[in-house]
């Protein structure tokens, strides 16, 4: 975890350990892309390392959900005083987030090699980290440990080490937004015309019946609800304030405790000391990162930066944490998107843009999946906000929490 995720305190190191031992099943996470890399690198037959020879192979990772899924793949190794080894085989690995553009891998293999014009079980493992250069494009160092299983009367059992670098592609290279079809204009439609009704003879209504006067109505005790919750201070747990976005389902009337108020409970805030954010991934959640909590403001670190309305794709990993934020967000929380464009002369296209470019942010959101309601755009903050625009954000979008 880097700086930002695990601000300097007594809170750091609990971060630190959180993600380390979080399991990794326990994320809420969407399937990654498959990814496709290409090794190259030196490698030695140990323990005796009678020469030094190069490997070249090409792998297969296909995660089933977050960073954990098999691996597949071939290799070659050539060998100055040693037969050449042939290696296929599959195996699982494990690629956990160290930071936003870093990720451990974390290898174990097995399959069939043949060296020597002999082919043996093949059983390794392997150790290594990918760093995104661009998304989609990660290049990082790998070191490997093969062993080829020669049985009883084979012998010892061949053994080898490599030291590579590893390049990997993945779909996200190419991943660019859809943009949503305009709905197409309503078409009018005639009203029907009604078909004339005879007016029937008008009949003397019979004289009225005198009917009782109804029994007074009981007077209204007025109902005592000091914190306006919805909740009567006579079956309220806590009258004296409100539940908020995190009612408590076992106290009526009290909210889940949340000492950093980033709408993240603490009985699951990872960073319960820190403010930060909700997020799909199990080790991040409520930890500070790309986006915090601030109050009613969503805070981006790298504001989002356009082709005048266009996204660019430099914006694509901020999107990207602010989609997983949105999805684990309360049900209760209303979010508006508020486009901003100061520097353009023209007032009403000034307007104009801001509007463009906060519908351009939901067109990307709802094209990767985004399926929330209360999610609205404007060119002014939502009613009740009269914070100005961050500094940062005033050629960008700002991000505004509020009740539906």
């Amino acid at each position: 975890m880097d700086a930002r995720r695990c601000q300097i305190g007594s809170g750091r190191w609990a971060c630190a350990a959180a993600l380390l031992l979080a399991p990794a099943g326990a994320a809420v996470a969407q399937p990654r892309p498959v990814v496709i890399q290409a090794e190259l690198g030196a490698a030695v037959s140990v323990p005796d390392a009678p020469g030094v020879g190069a490997c070249a192979a090409v792998r297969v990772h296909a995660p089933w959900v977050g960073s954990f899924g098999p691996r597949f793949g071939a290799a070659r190794c050539s060998f100055t005083d040693a037969p050449d080894l042939y290696t296929v085989g599959g195996g699982l690995a494990w690629r956990p987030a160290l930071h936003r553009r870093v990720r451990l891998v974390l290898e174990a293999e097995a399959g069939l090699g043949l060296v020597g014009g002999v082919g043996r079980a093949l059983v390794g493992g392997a150790v290594g980290a990918d760093v995104a250069i661009i998304d989609g494009l990660t290049v990082g160092p790998s070191l490997r440990y093969q062993q080829l299983i020669a049985g009883s009367a084979g012998g010892d059992d061949p053994r080898y080490a490599s030291l590579a670098v590893v390049v990997g592609l993945s779909s996200e290279l190419f991943d660019r937004p859809r943009a949503r079809p305009a709905p197409e204009p309503a078409r009018p439609v005639a009203a029907p015309v009604a078909p004339p009704v005879a007016t029937p003879p008008v009949a003397t209504p019979p004289a009225p019946r005198t009917t009782p006067p109804p029994p007074p109505t009981p007077p209204v005790v007025p109902t005592v609800d000091r914190d306006h919750d919805g909740v009567p201070d006579a079956s309220d747990a806590c009258p004296a304030e409100a539940p908020g976005w995190l009612p408590d389902p076992v106290r009526p009337g009290c909210p889940l405790p949340d000492r950093d108020r980033d709408l993240v409970p603490d009985a699951s805030d990872v960073c319960p000391a820190v403010t930060g954010a909700p997020h799909e991934e199990a080790p991040l959640h409520g930890c500070p990162g790309a986006m915090r909590v601030d109050g009613q403001r969503l805070r981006i670190d790298e504001p989002l930066v356009f082709d005048i309305v266009r996204l660019r794709r430099a914006s694509f990993p901020a999107l990207r944490e602010l989609l997983s934020v949105l999805r684990t967000l309360p049900a209760g929380v209303r979010v508006t998107i508020v486009g901003h464009a100061s520097a353009e002369p023209d007032p009403i296209g000034r307007v104009q843009l801001a509007a463009d470019r906060a519908r351009a942010v939901l067109s990307w959101l709802e094209a990767h999946g985004l399926r929330r309601e209360h999610v609205v755009t404007a060119i002014a903050p939502p009613e009740g906000v009269t914070a100005a625009p961050d500094p940062a954000t005033v050629e960008s979008v700002d991000i505004w929490l509020t009740r539906p």
